[in-house]
């Protein structure tokens, strides 16, 4: 006598299971997206105006330098420095894969990453960098890529300085240095040199926390860019409001 082969009986997943594994599978599909391939950020600062301007909705490209190093000049896109590395106060929370941790005061997860910010590439590994009444120098050589611009009229000399780094004196805005770019790091600035947060301010930037490059403008939208470092300093106390409208040939620009 043959017995009947005995049909394997499948069971049914649990709804809730089904819900689970496609929330998963298209959070971990967003999450590769958005640190290899390409990401969307909008502009907050004028430390780069006019060529970004606060209101510029980007596409930054996150795959040019998997495959290359920066050159001279590139805009970059970099996770800043002076961010902590982990969510503070650090024992409140609980690493779990990459950027994202548990908050285990409220049970809730929480996604860190050091904020984005963009300059653009002034000295490569190995340069000696050194700003002299305003305009930078590398190796001794005036260095000039035609999108700086400068809003304040002061030239702040080396002596009334107070840039530090590690207790040592490093000059002021306009009278730095000079500084030796180590090997795999960068010196970046901003276009706009005279209220821009830049190398100068907080050292070198490391080849590692240079995430892309910004590609194009898709949308923009914000007031006119500010030419004088008096109105700057308004609108930073916000005693400056610019009317706001919708730059529209700024549209699919792209962004050199």
């Amino acid at each position: 006598m043959f017995r009947k082969k005995e049909k394997k009986i499948k069971r049914k997943k649990n709804i809730f299971q089904d819900y689970l594994e496609a929330i998963l599978f298209a959070f971990v599909v967003a999450m590769l997206i958005r640190n290899y391939t390409i990401q969307n950020f909008k502009i907050p600062s004028s430390s780069m105006e006019k060529t970004l301007l606060i209101g510029d909705y980007l596409i930054g490209n996150k795959l040019k330098y998997f495959f290359t190093d920066p050159e001279q000049g590139d805009i970059v896109i970099f996770y800043y420095p002076a961010d902590p590395e982990e969510p503070e106060p650090r024992e409140n929370f609980a690493k779990i894969l990459g950027p994202i941790y548990l908050n285990k005061t409220t049970w809730l997860p929480k996604w860190h990453q050091k904020k984005n910010v963009v300059k653009r590439v002034i000295g490569m590994p190995g340069d000696v960098v050194e700003v002299k009444n305003k305009l930078a120098y590398i190796n001794g050589e005036e260095y000039k890529c035609g999108t700086e611009q400068y809003i304040d009229r002061r030239n702040i000399s080396r002596s009334e300085g107070r840039i530090y780094w590690d207790n040592e004196f490093m000059g002021s805005r306009d009278n730095f240095g000079p500084v030796t770019v180590p090997e795999n790091e960068y010196f970046v600035m901003g276009d706009n040199r005279d209220v821009s947060g830049d190398s100068r301010y907080w050292g070198f930037l490391p080849r590692e926390d240079i995430a892309g490059t910004p590609a194009i403008v898709t949308f923009s939208v914000g007031a006119k860019p500010i030419d004088s470092y008096r109105d700057f300093v308004l609108k930073y106390q916000r005693h400056l409001k610019g009317k706001s409208s919708v730059r529209w040939k700024r549209t699919l620009k792209l962004i050199k």
